[in-house]
């Protein structure tokens, strides 16, 4: 089983099977191969032999937050002086600006250092031009033309870069930089033994591969090896922050996976700088005193119920706003554009996100904010979201993201319900474009579903983005009871028997709304039909410990 999964991942050669299962930090590329690393770190060590102040300006989401407490760990301990300025969301949006350079200039900052962004900073590296303060970019966005004038540019995916690999993140770019300066360090400070910062380096490589999880980038070739190790090595880190962070959610530190990460964990850390200030997740990560640590740890947890809470309530008013443009229209536009003028402009992509997967198109979710109607947008395969909204760019005072996502500001004047208009005149997307199609790794029956089976799926992980978590199915199913668990009824519980009159378990878990409407279905089916009544589905299997019981269980992804 597990050599077909891997067949349907095109590992296909010995090397790449025995790179993809065992592939460790030694198959790590050369950091000086990223164009800009032979200019950097003579700049960075230059600034610690001087003692002159190095500012590092990151961003307000985890692999912001990540990659500013990478390079600032590894530069304090090897002598420097750097600080970190992270962008607040509401106020400053997303990056480095002119005013945090007229602030850097203020504070005596001798060297800037950016990470997970910079490369679009056109106006703030030239007001830094103005002030004399040299600029090191690192990045790992899509590099606009003309090429920044910055003094380096460290971002695989600039012009010339022969890094062979272009999927870092952030964080994983700001690992480069210091794995880069423990190759040198000996040569510019003689007194230091590279040796000695193995341990940092890999404490530091746990926040790579946190960062790497909850920023999406592709878990292939690099972002793979620096995931799992990540994962690996966060199961005995010494950080106070991360420990109490993990306790707060009620985790066991020894079985935290990649789902854990980014659905648990990441999520924490970005509630941060969604509702309040990334510095409270910054804060928490360099404190030492246990204490402190879970006081602000349980902060973080607050406002991630905190953001739930905001999501859940505005999610039923983006589905209501949804039925009536159904009711009124008696069809779905191509592209949804919902207006909800209350909601946090923080939660919009996350809610556009999930009407993206409930109705099976791109969605823009807009709200009302200081500086006019902003909003955030998700989308399908089928449609190249910042590609489509770029044709369109009379209508935004500010744009950007990617083909999945993108984030804007509308022009002055322009209304809701004009943006709507204007995109779906233009669509070309057709329902056929728009049906959902469900990948399936393999029609599994029930027997195959054993505890050594789904022990040896854990040789897969992590996964996510190009390395999604295999899909099973399996259909003619007969549903022997059906039950609604959990504090909000979102659990469906169910007792299954395959054609041998093989029985398991399955669970689904979802929203009250949805597991209210599945559960109906599954009784009304066996009402009607009684023992003929069959089903099919998508499901991942798992082991389910209960008071020191361990049953295999099947989660269902998707009826069929």
């Amino acid at each position: 089983m597990l050599a077909r999964i891997l067949r349907n991942r095109d590992l296909i050669t010995e090397k790449e099977i025995d790179e993809y299962l065992n592939g460790g930090t030694d198959k790590l590329y050369d950091p000086f191969q990223l164009k800009g690393m032979e200019e950097a770190v003579p700049l960075l060590f230059d600034a610690i032999r001087n003692n002159r102040k190095i500012r590092i300006i990151g961003d307000y989401d985890t692999d912001g937050v990540c990659s500013s407490y990478i390079l600032k760990s590894y530069l304090n301990a090897a002598g420097g002086k750097a600080d970190i300025r992270l962008p607040n969301r509401m106020m400053e949006g997303y990056g480095m600006n002119a005013e945090m350079v007229e602030e850097a200039f203020s504070d005596g900052i001798e060297l800037i250092l950016t990470c997970d962004n910079g490369v679009s900073s056109y106006e703030a590296v030239q007001k830094a031009k103005e002030k004399g303060i040299p600029v090191i970019v690192s990045d790992h966005h899509e590099v606009p033309e003309p090429l920044i004038d910055s003094e380096v540019v460290i971002d695989a995916k600039q012009p010339g870069c022969p890094y062979p690999f272009k999927e870092l993140c952030g964080a994983g770019v700001a690992y480069k930089i210091v794995s880069a300066m423990n190759e040198r360090i000996k040569e510019y400070l003689p007194e230091k033994d590279p040796a000695s910062y193995g341990p940092l380096l890999k404490e530091l490589l746990v926040f790579a591969g946190i960062a790497t999880i909850a920023d999406v980038v592709p878990l292939i070739g690099e972002n793979r090896i620096i995931a799992k190790e990540g994962i690996r090595l966060l199961k005995e880190t010494t950080n106070q922050g991360l420990k109490a962070l993990i306790r707060s959610r009620n985790l066991e530190m020894d079985r935290i996976g990649s789902f854990h990460i980014g659905f648990i964990i990441a999520p924490c850390i970005n509630s941060a700088g969604r509702l309040k200030d990334a510095e409270i997740a910054l804060e928490l990560f360099e404190e030492t005193d246990e204490k402190k640590a879970e006081i602000l740890a349980e902060d973080l947890s607050r406002l991630n119920e905190e953001r739930k809470e905001m999501t859940a309530s505005q999610t039923v008013a983006a589905n209501q706003y949804v039925q009536e443009i159904w009711k009124r229209e008696e069809s779905l536009p191509k592209i949804l554009v919902i207006f909800l003028p209350d909601a946090h402009e923080s939660i919009a992509g996350i809610i556009a996100g999930r009407l993206k997967e409930d109705y099976a198109r791109p969605v823009l979710v807009l709200t009302n904010s200081e500086e006019g109607i902003k909003g955030s947008g998700r989308s399908v395969t089928v449609y190249p979201m910042i590609e489509e909204l770029r044709k369109h760019k009379e209508l935004f005072s500010k744009l950007g993201g990617h083909a999945k996502a993108a984030g804007f500001t509308l022009a002055e004047g322009v209304f809701p319900d004009q943006v709507a208009d204007e995109l779906n005149r233009d669509c070309s997307l057709t329902e056929e474009m728009l049906q959902e199609k469900k990948w399936i790794d393999i029609q599994l029956p029930f027997p195959y579903v054993t505890e050594d089976f789904i022990q040896e799926l854990d040789l897969l992980e992590p996964f996510g983005l190009g390395n999604e978590q295999p899909v099973f199915a399996e259909k003619d199913v007969r549903v022997r009871k059906v039950f609604v668990l959990g504090k909000n009824n979102n659990v469906l519980k169910l007792e299954l028997e395959d054609q041998n009159g093989y029985v398991i378990e399955a669970i689904r878990y979802g929203s009250e709304e949805h597991i209210a409407k599945e559960s109906e279905m599954l009784i009304r089916g066996k009402e009607k039909d009684g023992d003929d009544y069959r089903i099919a589905f998508t499901y991942y299997p798992a082991i389910n410990e209960f008071r020191g019981n361990r049953t295999v269980q099947l989660r269902i992804l998707d009826f069929i």
